[in-house]
């Protein structure tokens, strides 16, 4: 058997290279605190402040120096991140059973009382506790379900009897992954409050189809479920596509009247959560596009005469206004191309 010796400079060379790795050399956070301290140390020679230094390098005064004396002390190891543990830990307090129950009975009996009245109330029944305490018993109780908290409660107070916000039977959130691939598989509707005049206000209905940008409005002097409904069963007339779903925000305009009409069209209605007027961007950016291109001309304020003109409006956005979604083609430019017809006429429309 033949025998092999190791030189004693390759034998040292790995032992550093095997000291250097444990201290920490091929960590990548050490190796960037190293090349911050050097930065820092670049830059101080340069008389750069330190208000310059933590904006440029993202590193205070107070850690530059706290760096330095670990790696002076211990060497790279010492610029390893240590644990943000604190020494000495809140040892958990149980409490008594008694108090427990009556920290519960309060809160359910006063649902919107917090720690202060509770805890006074329980130093009057005779209770040796803080203030604090109740407020960790309270936390307790309602990370384990046991009680509703403050806030919880009020919210549910403020939307009606029952503290439940009132059951749509049809209509629903979209569902995720829900995609648009063809005309009329998403329409979104909404309406915008339009002023003409001093003293004249009216409502304006628009819808939208995501695929193609094909766009119908209506105006009236309210906006109600019942004309809501009706400007439905319009679109389904006028739409050059059968329309498969709506999406609505959650205005009382699109409730009762018209969410049956949803049903029994067999359209699906998807309702847009509270206080989320982005998920009906498409509709809300054509509600601009009437403010800025339509009610920036004279207008008459009397609705038969108002909505011709709002129709002769429509029938140029759909036919002839470029659209830059659309490569420069109109929404029904748009839809003949896809479909390899010509575009319909207004007759052919309606």
């Amino acid at each position: 058997m033949q025998l092999t010796t190791v030189g004693k400079e390759v034998f040292r060379g790995a032992q550093k290279a095997r000291e250097l790795q444990e201290a920490g050399a091929g960590d990548p956070t050490v190796q960037e605190r190293l090349r911050k301290l050097k930065q820092v140390e670049a830059l101080r020679k340069y008389r750069v402040g330190w208000p310059e230094i933590q904006e440029l390098l993202g590193i205070s005064r107070a850690t530059y120096y706290r760096w330095r004396k670990h790696l002076k002390e211990e060497g790279l190891a010492g610029l390893k991140p240590r644990s943000r543990r604190p020494q000495r830990l809140r040892r958990r307090i149980y409490w008594s059973s008694d108090l427990l129950i009556r920290v519960e009975a309060l809160r359910k009996e006063n649902p919107t009382w917090g720690r202060w009245p509770i805890w006074l109330t329980l130093r009057k029944e005779g209770f040796a506790v803080s203030e604090r305490t109740v407020g960790r018993i309270l936390a307790y109780l309602e990370a384990h379900g046991r009680v509703e908290s403050v806030a919880a409660f009020l919210a549910q107070a403020r939307r009606g009897k029952g503290g439940r916000r009132p059951r749509r039977p049809y209509a629903q959130r979209k569902p995720k992954g829900y995609e648009v691939g063809h005309p009329g598989d998403l329409i979104q509707v909404d309406t915008l409050t339009v002023t003409l005049g001093p003293g004249e206000t009216i409502q304006h209905f628009s819808a939208v189809d995501l695929f193609t940008r094909f766009s119908l409005a209506e105006v009236h002097t309210r906006a109600t479920a019942n004309l809501a409904a009706s400007f439905l069963a319009r679109l389904m007339v006028r739409a050059p596509f059968p329309i498969r779903a709506v999406q609505v925000d959650g205005g009382s305009e699109f409730m009762s009247d018209f969410e049956e009409v949803c049903e029994r069209l067999g359209v699906k209605l998807f309702v847009l959560p509270p206080r989320s007027p982005k998920l009906n961007g498409h509709v809300e950016r054509m509600q601009r596009t009437f403010r800025d291109e339509f009610y920036t001309r004279p207008l008459p304020s009397q609705i038969p005469e108002l909505q011709r003109e709002l129709d002769a409006y429509l029938d140029h956005y759909n036919r002839r206004r470029p659209h830059r979604a659309l490569g420069g083609l109109a929404p029904l430019e748009y839809l003949a191309r896809i479909r390899g017809e010509a575009v319909p006429t207004e007759s052919q429309m309606c």
